[in-house]
């Protein structure tokens, strides 16, 4: 069995071709059916700046066949695809998810959502029933190292969110959002994140296309909500708007941005990928859209910035990989251990119902007596093959010659 991981990130992968990639919440069921039957285990992780597939998968299966469902799910071509995927076998497939699970390899360095976007991605793989133990025991394993490098390290002392990133962005352009009339588009995590950073600040307004759940977040947080519906004229009376929905398609057109800037300048912020406003939006007089990818120089200024806590998080995360992959190898022999057992006990069994068939007068007792004395001289015997099979750096040789001595 090996552990894969391909996929798309912010870094090559342009927001254009992100979006088309996305999993949508309810389209992931079927995605990780359909992912069975390439791989034995499968989880997808699909956020704002990355779309990723972990498997485990058949020692002799191509990894490959993992991007070529990216691309065939999607009803992309392929030759758009691949040049954009990274594929991941063993070990590296295990450092990249243990230093996503830490907030390195996030476009904002050290972030702490990703951590709530990979465990979404469990459970849905979990519901789905395309989860099992091993691809479990890596993820959870990545989140305690992520848990780890936060604790131990200074890498997250800022809370940075893309959220936070994005306010600061609409700060920047008014000098402070004191006063400001903020518009709030979704009523998701997201959405959620963006008014706690906004809360006692600004004038925040939020619109979801379920009323019930704005109107919910509205008075959690003691803020306005307003009907979806009328979200072209929201716009035009709102100095920012961020839009973080989850919905397929965009849900700010131009010509609805471009009515909205004719009354007054436009301050976008679109979140979501797919995009939920018009890229045709930012040639518009009037109008300043940043979308996810716009926000990457800031983002890579801040990780030079925290260089020292980059490497001390480093470290932690190649000591809790080398103590995933340790356990892995001994996982890869599972099947031999199982083999080796198997076949003593069945010549201890033969063996001892042969010697009591000789055995007539033996009482239950001293039956019971010479059949414990068997299982305790097999037991003894294999203890030493079997803790030396355990040790990962002689797991595949020692495992590949018992099973020619023993015919496994």
């Amino acid at each position: 069995m090996q552990l894969v991981i391909t996929g798309i990130h912010q870094r090559t992968t342009p927001v254009a071709l992100r979006e088309q990639l996305a999993f949508a919440d309810a389209d992931l069921p079927a995605a990780l059916q359909a992912l069975r039957e390439q791989a034995i285990e499968a989880c997808v992780l699909s956020t704002c700046n990355r779309v990723e597939i972990y498997a485990t998968m058949e020692d002799d299966a191509d990894p490959q066949a993992l991007a070529h469902f990216l691309a065939d799910w999607h009803h992309v071509d392929r030759a758009t695809v691949l040049p954009h995927t990274t594929t991941l076998v063993g070990e590296a497939a295990v450092q990249h998810v243990f230093r996503l699970a830490a907030g390195l390899d996030s476009m904002v360095l050290g972030e702490e959502q990703i951590t709530s976007q990979i465990r979404s991605a469990v459970q849905a793989a979990s519901d789905a029933g395309a989860l099992g133990a091993h691809l479990r025991r890596m993820i959870d394993n990545a989140l305690t190292a992520g848990k780890l490098v936060r604790t131990n390290t200074g890498i997250a002392r800022l809370n940075l969110s893309v959220v936070s990133v994005a306010v600061d962005l609409a700060r920047q352009r008014f000098g402070t959002l004191a006063g400001r009339r903020v518009l709030v588009v979704g009523a998701g995590r997201m959405a959620e994140l963006a008014i706690k950073h906004l809360h006692g600040i600004a004038h925040v307004t939020v619109a979801n296309r379920t009323a019930a759940r704005a109107e919910a977040l509205a008075q959690r947080y003691g803020v306005q909500s307003a009907p979806y519906a009328a979200l072209p004229q929201l716009l035009a009376a709102h100095d920012v708007a961020i839009c973080c929905t989850s919905a397929p398609d965009v849900v700010l057109t131009a010509a609805q941005v471009a009515e909205a800037a004719a009354h007054s300048p436009q301050v976008l912020l679109d979140l979501a990928v797919p995009r939920d406003i018009d890229p045709a939006a930012i040639a518009l007089e009037n109008v300043t859209l940043f979308d996810v990818d716009h926000m990457q120089a800031i983002c890579a200024s801040n990780r030079e910035a925290r260089a020292a806590e980059v490497s001390a998080a480093e470290d932690v995360v190649r000591g809790e990989v080398a103590k995933f992959m340790d356990w892995w190898a001994t996982q890869r022999i599972v099947p031999t251990i199982r083999a080796l057992r198997e076949r003593a006990e069945a010549i201890r069994a033969a063996e001892l119902e042969r010697t009591l068939a000789r055995l007539p007068n033996l009482g239950p007792s001293e039956q019971a007596a010479i059949s414990a004395l068997s299982a305790a001289i097999v037991n003894k015997l294999l203890h030493s093959p079997i803790t030396s099979l355990k040790n990962p750096s002689e797991a595949d040789e020692l495992a590949h010659a018992v099973q020619r001595l023993f015919q496994l």
